[in-house]
């Protein structure tokens, strides 16, 4: 059974068909990515997925169970996290404060404790930095906050909403790296981004979006391959 399926999936914003008839399912254990141009309605299906954003139309089963009509912090303690475009961490907040805030939904101390210690030896210089404030770091750092702040809730499904978004190269080669070694510990994922060299590359399954729709999905080594995406997405 797949953790997460997407059946004929149409959203709305106001009279704009943003998406428009979205199908698509995710194994555990799977890291599969949605690659696209801006507008293509990538970060719509993350929105629907969340319980952000209503569809008007389709049906979205989250192990098994359908996503309508539960609440976004009901689908968190379910095990389904976002980790939203941007970052959006408590600027004013420590970064120890910000990771605790990603354990809000759960009990018992000493389990959120060795969670935090697996966080931190993720993301050392988190550690290095747990009593600064989340708006003093630099923009991999703070998408490193993120990630960890998300991990926090022991998710099964990770959401990532461009999380190379405004990254140095060199900056984007490490948090997809660290991405990997989420993925390695068993975490299933759903990538959304616009460098589609690097998210193909780390993805085992891949989709393209275009204007509200998939249009072509594969293999993701395949689609690196293919040369409508070579031309459209990758600069060659």
């Amino acid at each position: 059974m797949p953790l997460l399926k997407l059946n004929d999936i149409h959203c709305y914003y106001g009279n704009i068909h943003a998406l428009k008839g979205v199908s698509f399912e995710i194994y555990h254990g799977e890291i599969r990515t949605l690659i696209g141009a801006n507008g293509a309605g990538k970060s719509t299906v993350l929105m629907a997925i969340s319980a952000i954003l209503k569809p008007r139309q389709g049906e979205i089963l989250y192990d098994g169970m359908p996503v309508a009509g539960r609440a976004p912090d009901e689908l968190v303690q379910a095990g389904l996290c976002q980790v939203p475009e941007g970052r959006r961490i408590f600027p004013d907040m420590t970064v120890g404060e910000n990771l605790e805030m990603g354990a809000y939904c759960r009990s018992g101390r000493a389990a959120i404790k060795a969670n935090l210690e697996m966080v931190y030896d993720l993301f050392p210089v988190l550690s290095k930095r747990r009593r600064q404030a989340g708006g003093s770091l630099s923009g991999g750092e703070q998408q490193m906050l993120a990630l960890g702040r998300a991990l926090m809730s022991q998710p099964e499904l990770l959401l990532l909403d461009e999380p190379s978004l405004g990254l140095a190269p060199l900056m984007v080669e490490k948090i997809f790296s660290l991405i990997e070694r989420i993925a390695g510990e068993g975490i299933t994922i759903l990538l959304v981004e616009q460098n589609a060299q690097a998210a193909l590359r780390l993805a085992d399954y891949g989709y393209v979006m275009e204007s509200g729709k998939i249009i072509l999905e594969a293999p993701a080594r395949k689609l690196l391959q293919d040369e409508r995406v070579k031309e459209a997405y990758l600069g060659e």
